[in-house]
């Protein structure tokens, strides 16, 4: 009993003893997937080497071997503390290598490169799991790594010495040095071994995959062998060492090209377009480690609908690391929400929605990925323009003129943005000269303008030295210009400041310069007839009080030009990319119109056309006011009217009957209820004196039995709006034709106002406008905002008038509407004829005036934005 009570004993301290084993190795595999566990498995299975620090203004020296021919120098960078990661960023530095021997120095040479950073699973405490390079300083920012291959001199003496330290006066820089051997490599196992060290060795050299390298690149990277050098001296008085852990972890080009599209830089804004309903997500997060939401929200979200109709939403800024969502609501239509950084952080986006309500040409839509359950990021559609820079340190630009040309064909339009690597309000100014074929100035003008920044646009460029802007001095003292952040991002520029000019006969050349880094856009007039229509999906069918900007057009008017210097100006690097995200956009006036001075001044036709007089409401706020005021009186109906002294005219009834067959009947006028005159109408169309009346007001009423009988009073009414009698002439097919008097260089406006017997606006056109036959005079060799059309066709607008009435006609109205035509400063001072002419079958009338004191002799204050504009479709 007592050995079968032992065995029972010891197999139950053995199965406890199995449970605590079992319990003690799921708290170990539990603690294996804790912060802490994960921070320690990244350290231990990153490998560890020692590294040299190079600081700045300080140097390691390194013994070279007699027999070394190549060195080979690994390179990481140590950013500044503080500076937040982001994939998209590149960094340049450079190693300033000086090879000593007895007699002096044999080598000297600085050599630059460009890197970033690689880090991959981004923890809640703002550190990464997956790093190319990283210390054990949390807070300490290490590049990727890169090297430099030193070819040293064939010829130099048994003892030299290598100075290394860092080329510019702020870079921090950590390095090991190996001299070069080969081997041969005749086992297979070992050419695999060297391949894919060569692999490894080719992502860090270089952003060029390992497949792209030539094949004697290829063999001569894994054909060589490397050993490391020590430097010389003692350690923490001649050298400090720095412990760096390094991976293979790169992070993948499709990931920066992934972030460059998600950030929102200080002051930018995107465009998305959406078709509704939908509801999309905003996420907005922050890399800046000092972030933190703004009471006042430093974003902002405007919605504007394809119906005019807009929104905003004032978000807070986000916390650094902590994504926020804000869920959008759409309606039915076509809208673009637009997101602005108003903050003074850079800050990351994205836009996710349903994939069908995704508004993109078809051909620009990305298929999305069977993860994504049909929800993809929504992307701005981001048009690119050829433009030229010209500044300072870049030769004038140059247009060439085709002497063939007529005066629409000599005209040119110069769009003009600044161009700045942040937000600028600086004034933009523009020197045009006007050039013949020996090279002789036939005019000369000028462009000022304070454009405001243009969030929407940017400017792609090409790679300058120290990443300068085009056409920039550089400056000659510049020791840092080839150090520091080198990310290519695109840089700021202004909304077009855009001008007309006519250049004149005899004009081989334009030449276009500016005192500072300015981007310049050529077009030329050419109309077909048609109007600017834009591609699918970008219609403007069912907009009301929007537009599409920057959508790409079917139909065209305005086409680019290049400079004839085009080849000089590619070597100078002046040759950029114009960004412009497509988007909605208000229909605003492009500028404000100044009010009109002086009376009204009718102005007549040619010739001797046939009349017509008309009645029409006096409107207390018009500017084309008319003294002499009426009042109507129908028989029964007593009204108040003002009798004023100082009127030259005696009281007088107009009297008008609808039927001949009311002749002979008695009308009688009463004024404050007593008798005052009676008569017997004996036409259907007269006139009666009335006897002189006290000034004031004064009742008056019309009593007679005769139908259709209607009368004016001349006289205003005491209260409300009196009518006024026009003279309008019929509009036929074969036209009108109205003189325009133009005595200066500034805009005059001829109103045509046009009365039809329907008050709704037309879809068709209804009247076509010519001036001077189609081919007016225009000022050559001056800068214009806006150029004249010297033949349209217009839809007539609805009117917003009260009703007129022809005399002689009563029941019978006819509605007004005004049609400018305006002669703006492109036309030349002088005599200009305006035709109108009518292209429906209805009927038709008009009449004409202008103002007696035009504003003119002003130079134009506000130059309009940059692409087509709606009545320059056709010259």
């Amino acid at each position: 009993m007592k050995t079968r009570s032992r065995a029972l004993v010891a197999l139950l301290g053995l199965m406890v003893g199995l449970a605590l084993i079992w319990a003690a190795s799921l708290a170990v595999l539990g603690n294996t997937d804790t912060p802490t566990a994960r921070r320690d498995a990244k350290y231990i299975n990153a490998e560890r080497l020692i590294f040299y620090r190079l600081e700045p203004g300080r140097e390691m020296r390194v013994r070279i071997p007699e027999d070394a021919e190549e060195l080979l120098i690994v390179t990481h960078e140590l950013l500044p503390d503080g500076t937040p990661y982001a994939p998209e960023k590149q960094y340049q530095y450079g190693l300033k290598a000086v090879l000593r021997g007895p007699q002096g120095i044999l080598l000297e040479r600085a050599i630059f490169t460009r890197t970033r950073q690689s880090k991959g699973q981004p923890q809640e405490d703002g550190t990464f799991l997956q790093e190319s390079a990283f210390t054990t300083h949390a807070d300490q920012q290490v590049t990727d790594e890169r090297e430099f291959v030193l070819r040293l001199p064939a010829e130099r003496p048994e003892y030299s010495v290598l100075y290394l330290q860092p080329a510019s006066t702020s870079d921090t820089l950590l390095a090991r040095v190996y001299v070069r051997a080969h081997r041969t490599l005749p086992l297979l196992a070992s050419q695999k071994l060297a391949q894919a060290r060569a692999e490894v060795r080719a992502g860090r050299a270089t952003f060029e995959p390992f497949e792209k390298l030539s094949s004697d690149t290829r063999r001569w990277l894994a054909e060589e062998h490397w050993e490391r050098l020590n430097a010389e001296g003692e350690a923490g008085t001649d050298y400090q060492i720095e412990p760096v852990y390094r991976t293979a972890y790169r992070l993948p080009l499709v990931e920066a090209t992934e972030s460059v599209q998600e950030r929102l830089g200080s002051g930018r804004a995107v465009a998305l377009n959406v078709t509704g309903p939908a509801k999309p997500v905003l996420w907005l997060w922050s890399d800046a480690m000092d972030a933190h939401p703004q009471p006042h929200g430093p974003v902002t979200v405007q919605t504007l609908s394809s119906d005019g109709t807009a929104h905003t939403l004032e978000l807070p800024g986000p916390v650094a690391g902590s994504p926020m969502s804000h869920p959008l609501e759409l309606p039915e239509g076509v809208h673009t929400v637009m997101v602005r950084n108003d903050g003074q952080e850079d800050l990351r986006y994205t836009v996710e929605g349903p994939y069908e309500s995704w508004l993109l040409p078809a051909e620009s839509r990305p298929q999305p990925g069977a993860a994504s359950e049909g929800h993809v990021a929504f992307l701005p559609d981001t048009r690119r323009t050829e433009a030229f820079a010209t500044g300072p340190a870049c030769e004038a630009l140059e247009v060439d003129i085709d002497p063939r040309m007529d005066a629409v064909g000599r005209l040119v339009r110069i769009d003009a943005r600044t161009l700045d690597r942040a937000p600028s309000h600086e004034p933009l100014h523009l020197g045009l000269t006007v050039l013949d074929g020996q090279g002789q100035s036939l005019g000369q003008a000028s462009l000022d303008a304070t454009p405001e920044p243009a969030p929407f646009e940017s400017a792609a460029l090409p790679p300058q030295p120290g990443g300068a802007l085009p056409c920039t001095p550089l400056a000659t003292a510049a020791q840092d210009a080839g150090s520091g952040e080198v990310t290519d991002l695109p840089a700021w520029v202004s909304g077009a400041a855009s001008a007309r000019v006519f250049l004149p006969m005899g004009a081989r050349k334009l030449r276009v310069e500016a005192p500072r880094a300015t981007l310049l856009q050529f077009y030329s007039f050419l109309s077909n007839g048609q109007s600017v229509t834009a591609a699918a999906p970008y219609t403007n069918d069912a907009l009301t009080g929007v537009r599409w900007r920057n959508a790409p057009v079917e139909q065209r008017t305005w086409y680019p030009l290049r400079p004839s210097n085009l080849d000089a100006l590619m070597k100078g690097g002046a040759r950029v990319e114009l960004l412009s995200q497509v988007r909605l956009e208000p229909v605003t006036p492009e500028e404000e119109t100044p009010p009109p001075s002086g009376d009204a001044v009718v102005v007549r036709p040619y010739g001797a056309p046939a009349v017509v007089e008309v009645l029409e409401s006096a409107q207390p706020d018009t500017v084309d006011l008319v003294k002499a005021l009426s009042t109507m009186l129908e028989p029964g109906r007593a009204v108040r009217a003002r009798f004023d002294s100082r009127t030259p005219t005696r009281p007088e009834v107009r009297l008008s009957l609808k039927d001949a067959a009311a002749l002979g009947n008695e009308v009688e006028v009463l004024l404050d209820g007593a008798p005052l005159h009676r008569f017997t109408v004996r036409s259907t169309r007269t006139r009666e004196l009335l006897p002189p009346l006290p000034p004031g007001e004064h009742e008056v009423l019309l009593r007679s039995s005769a139908p259709g009988l209607t009368a004016l009073l001349n006289r205003p009414p005491a209260a409300g709006n009196g009518l006024r009698s026009r003279t309008v002439y019929p509009v036929s097919q074969g036209g009108l034709r109205v003189p325009v008097r133009k005595t200066g260089p500034g805009a005059v406006t001829l109103n045509v106002v046009v009365y039809t017997p329907e008050a709704g606006g037309t879809t068709v056109p209804q009247l076509a406008v010519t001036v001077d036959g189609g081919n007016p005079v225009r000022r050559a060799s001056v800068l214009v905002p806006h150029v004249t059309r010297a033949e349209r066709t217009v839809a007539l607008p609805a009117s917003e008038r009260e009703p007129a009435t022809p005399v002689g006609r009563p029941g019978v109205k006819w509605y007004a509407r005004a049609v400018p035509v305006t002669l703006g400063e492109d036309i030349a001072p002088g005599v200009h004829t305006v035709r109108i002419q009518a292209l429906g079958s209805g009927p038709m009338w008009a009449r004409f005036f202008v103002f007696g004191q035009a504003v003119e002799d002003t130079a134009p204050r506000m130059w309009n934005r940059g692409g087509w504009q709606p009545d320059e479709d056709r010259l």
